[in-house]
């Protein structure tokens, strides 16, 4: 028998089924993408790692972030402060060191990439400085680096057993020892090392960090500092050992408080000063050593 055709009237009801079925195919599949988009989480406001984390922690560089301030054709930053020239003899600029030359601006020397792979341990025990229950801490120096050793481990000696440091008023004592059962273990490195030994932090060869026990300071920053410091040095450099120590002490990143405060010592001030004031010490208005 044969087959009728299909009237046009079955024709358009078949067609309009079609495109409801279609677009509501297609509400379907918008909706699913607008779950989707909403259900991702909006990025963290803070790079860091909060107190407690097992990682490794530092001013580290986010993903999409630009490359870290440009130095100067001698590779150094703008704002850090040049080396003398003519160099005085060995024996006459340690004669000079020894009588003018503050501890926390000792060896300011050229910036490098890389250095040996290979630590000393700074041998010897120090006073005990502070009261309370003893943390102990030993201080490495990469070989090949340039500089002195010693100078390091002097700065870091003299600031963590300043009274406005991590003695908490009396709760902590600070001690360098040079076993490896040191509580606390600060490192200076050149910037391959330490992006090596922060990973998977990155670290991007500017930035210093903490991982476990281990404060790992840039030797880049050590020397040059950052440009928003405006050439203080000094107070940079309590900065870096006191916040990367910080973070062995389990503390995690804080924010400045408010347009011309106090930076807190856990702000990542090597970062970027938020509009707070340049600071270093955990106490800032604790006594300084001397005083009464």
């Amino acid at each position: 028998m044969p087959t009728s055709a299909p009237s046009p009237g079955g024709r358009r009801r078949r067609s309009r089924r079609y495109s409801a079925g279609l677009a509501l195919g297609l509400c379907l599949v918008s909706g699913a993408a607008t779950v989707l988009m909403v259900s991702v989480p909006p990025p963290l406001e803070d790079s860091g790692t909060p107190a407690g984390a097992s990682g490794p922690v530092g001013d580290g560089v986010p993903d999409d972030a630009e490359a870290p301030p440009a130095a100067s054709a001698s590779g150094r930053t703008e704002e850090a402060p040049a080396p003398s020239s003519p160099a005085p003899p060995a024996e006459e600029a340690e004669e000079e060191k020894e009588d003018d030359e503050p501890v926390l601006l000792r060896s300011v020397v050229e910036e490098v990439d890389s250095a040996d792979g290979e630590f000393s341990v700074m041998e010897g025990e120090g006073d005990v400085m502070g009261e309370g229950p003893v943390t102990t801490f030993a201080v490495e120096v990469e070989q090949g680096l340039p500089g002195a050793d010693e100078d390091f481990a002097e700065a870091v000696e003299l600031i963590l057993g300043d009274p406005r440091s991590w003695g908490d008023d009396g709760e902590r004592a600070m001690q360098r020892v040079d076993g490896d059962d040191a509580d606390i273990r600060v490192i200076l490195a050149a910037p391959d090392t330490v992006d090596r030994m922060c990973a998977p932090l990155r670290t991007n060869g500017y930035v210093s960090c903490a991982n476990g026990n281990r404060a790992i300071i840039n030797q880049n920053r050590w020397v040059s500092g950052v440009p928003h410091f405006d050439g203080d040095l000094e107070t940079y450099r309590i900065y870096l050992i006191n916040h990367e120590v910080g973070h062995t002490l389990g503390h995690g990143h804080v924010f400045c408080p408010g347009p011309g405060e106090t930076a807190p010592v856990m702000q990542q001030q090597t970062l970027d000063l938020q509009g707070c004031e340049a600071n270093g010490w955990v106490h800032p208005d604790n006594d300084p050593p001397g005083d009464e």
